[in-house]
């Protein structure tokens, strides 16, 4: 089953620049819903809110914060949490599952890559190792451009640096997987994300979008039958039949639960 979005970019960019998670906290607790994109931007290149040293960082940063929000999921639950000074340790869990609708590639590499492997007992990897999946991405033509031999190494090396920057894996040559603790209110907002697109108990478990956590059903109704336990959502299951109730009515409105 997939249910990738069909508005993430197969954009090069995103995870040659990096996930840039502080750099995007910093922009998104400046940002004004009320405003468009571009003004945004506009605003965030006049007044630097990164603290970036020079115009030229500046320039790239938020080049690729606007490509990266200029589609996908609403941005408006990431912007109140980091308004409100929700701990960006959870926050950057948040924006991965984000990326899960703007960001093509590294979804791609999650689902199809990392998780897979991981699953079958992998620990460890190399660029090396990333690079014929990145060959075979290229050869389903989802990017503009033929890579050179450069292009695919640095790409399958920029795509283990990402998984690094959310803490999946860690190390620098030779990647070990680090099995990250996905904290309990990045898991709600997923929950939360996924019953707005899909308000089937069944459906949000076997989601593979689940995979940019490093989850599987199995793994997802665990940590559901956790929240329950929990009180934090209603969950239960009688043989084949899951019922899954929600105290918050949007994604929106449980992001406003978590800050003052």
């Amino acid at each position: 089953m997939t249910n990738a979005p069909t508005t993430a970019k197969f954009s090069g960019r995103l995870v040659r620049k990096g996930v840039l998670v502080e750099e995007t906290y910093r922009v998104l607790a400046c940002w004004d819903l009320a405003k468009s994109l571009r003004d945004n931007i506009a605003t965030i290149r006049r007044d630097n809110p990164v603290g970036a040293s020079n115009q030229a960082w500046l320039r790239e940063v938020t080049a690729t914060i606007s490509n990266r929000f200029s589609g996908g999921d609403p941005v408006a639950p990431l912007v109140v949490l980091a308004k409100g000074g929700f701990p960006i340790e959870t926050w950057k869990y948040c924006l991965l599952w984000h990326l899960a609708s703007t960001d093509g590639l590294y979804s791609a590499f999650a689902r199809e890559f990392l998780h897979p492997r991981i699953e079958s007992g992998i620990a460890v990897f190399t660029t090396e190792d990333v690079m014929p999946f990145v060959r075979e991405l290229e050869a389903r033509g989802v990017f503009e451009e033929r890579l050179s031999d450069y292009g695919v190494r640095r790409m399958g090396r920029d795509l283990l640096r990402t998984a690094g920057d959310f803490g999946l894996v860690h190390g620098q040559a030779r990647r070990e997987v680090r099995h990250a603790v996905i904290p309990e209110n990045a898991l709600l907002y997923a929950v939360y994300s996924l019953w707005e697109q899909m308000p089937s108990a069944d459906r949000l478990i076997s989601s593979d979008r689940w995979r940019l956590f490093l989850m599987g059903p199995s793994h997802v109704e665990h940590e559901l039958l956790n929240l329950h336990q929990f009180h934090r959502l209603h969950y239960q299951r009688a043989g084949t039949v899951r019922e899954l109730s929600l105290p918050h009515d949007s994604l929106l409105d449980f992001a406003k639960s978590l800050v003052p």
